[in-house]
């Protein structure tokens, strides 16, 4: 899922749920994730990302 296949909205509302079900975090800030929708990533790389940061915080 990607910029070719989707608009923002619909991009960014699946790595929100995405990052919910790896992680239990409520993913609400579009301006951090803009640039990797821009850029073409995948979501579901962008979403692992995110909840690998949450879960190493969760660790410390």
């Amino acid at each position: 899922m990607d910029k070719v296949e989707f608009d923002f909205e619909p991009w960014f509302d699946n790595l929100a749920m995405l990052v919910l079900d790896a992680c239990g975090v409520k993913f609400l800030d579009t301006e951090s994730v803009r640039a990797d929708y821009d850029a073409g990533r995948n979501v579901a790389d962008v979403a692992d990302e995110i909840s690998a940061e949450y879960l190493s915080l969760d660790q410390e």
